[in-house]
């Protein structure tokens, strides 16, 4: 029979063996240099033939979730000016968006299937609030039939606010909507070692060949690596694959191609959310004692913690280090006005951050 899972945000009942045939979770990163012609414009040939794919995977059950880049080149191909100022690079974003997503609609609607836009930054990930409302905006969608299409918002993007890249924006989705895979479609067949040479599995100690980053996007195969190892570590299993040359759905239903990150054991989903996506606004310096009880899995208490710095309030994520070396991010309970008068205190009596908001490092 077949094996049905449950997910929300507080509870994870997952299928522990998997089959060929079953129903996948996807979300799938179409690049920049795999979108973009030789005349810097938008393929829109090739989006008619990712549009065709990605209807061959919703057919066969499949959930897809896209995250495409190509906004800045859709603006090239209009203004004829690549930007160089902030300013105007994120003028050719908010022209070539539109262009993009017209590119995407129009072919899309070709076959029956609607398509819907989401503009993210990164607040909209390290806001708990934010972030909860963007995953469950995507289910609707999905529910609908509808295909969601992300992209970082890089019209008010800026270095303080700014997921970064593509790669990375694809994982942290990858990660909030739980998905089973995650694919990084780029120009390359994977990635390639020290020989030149396709590395079927990733492992931490690979000796990789240099390859420059993008043209078009903001990063290369080494972005795509860590975006594949952030997803990976959260229990996504990641693909870096060629996008010109692989079937979307052959890929889904088990073929073996480009370079494979296996996926750990899914961890909690709210400690997920706190090592990976937010901000920390401060820094906790602990004693040996209180770094022994975090690792152990325990509550951090004022009598080991020896000094902090930074502005932080009640409810906002802090990083706690060990000498120099940080072991965890942790919610706070208080903010640092309040911290400073508990420590002044002694008192012990309080948690200054609950071992179930404490992620490891």
């Amino acid at each position: 029979w077949p094996c049905w899972f449950e997910r929300t945000h507080n509870l994870q009942i997952y299928c522990i063996w998997r089959w060929a045939g079953e129903i996948l979770n996807c979300v799938i990163k179409f690049g920049s240099n795999l979108l973009v012609g030789k005349d810097g414009r938008i393929d829109e040939s090739f989006i008619g033939i990712i549009a065709s794919r990605v209807s061959a995977a919703v057919k066969a059950g499949h959930g897809i979730t896209i995250v495409s880049s190509g906004a800045k080149a859709g603006g090239y191909g209009i203004l004829k000016t690549k930007g160089i100022a902030l300013s105007e690079k994120q003028a050719l974003c908010a022209v070539g968006q539109i262009e993009l997503m017209r590119i995407y609609s129009e072919n899309f609607q070709k076959i029956g299937i609607q398509i819907a836009q989401l503009l993210l930054t990164r607040d909209d990930f390290s806001n708990r609030k934010r972030f909860l409302n963007m995953i469950n905006t995507v289910s609707s969608l999905k529910k609908f039939g509808v295909i969601p299409i992300i992209n970082e918002n890089d019209t008010v993007a800026t270095d303080e606010i700014k997921v970064g890249d593509n790669d990375t924006l694809s994982a942290y989705v990858a990660i909030g909507v739980m998905a089973d895979m995650l694919i990084l479609f780029t120009v390359v067949d994977g990635v390639l070692n020290e020989h030149g040479e396709v590395i079927n599995e990733f492992g931490k100690d690979e000796k990789m060949a240099k390859i420059e980053g993008t043209k078009w996007g903001t990063g290369g195969i080494t972005t795509k690596i860590k975006a594949a190892n952030v997803a990976s570590s959260a229990g996504v299993k990641t693909i870096i694959a060629n996008g010109k040359t692989n079937d979307l759905l052959e890929i889904i239903e088990g073929k073996r191609t480009g370079t494979l990150f296996n996926p750990s054991l899914r961890p909690n989903a709210k400690k997920t959310w706190i090592g990976l996506m937010t901000k920390p606004s401060g820094r906790l310096y602990i004693d040996e004692g209180a770094a022994k009880a975090i690792l152990d899995g325990k509550s951090l208490l004022p009598i080991g913690i020896k000094n902090f710095e930074g502005n932080f309030s009640k409810g906002d994520t802090v990083e706690i280090f060990d000498e120099n070396r940080i072991i965890a991010i942790g919610v706070v309970n208080y903010s640092n006005d309040t911290l400073s008068k508990i420590l002044s205190m002694g008192n012990n009596g309080y948690e200054i951050c609950h071992a179930d908001k404490i992620t490891r490092k």
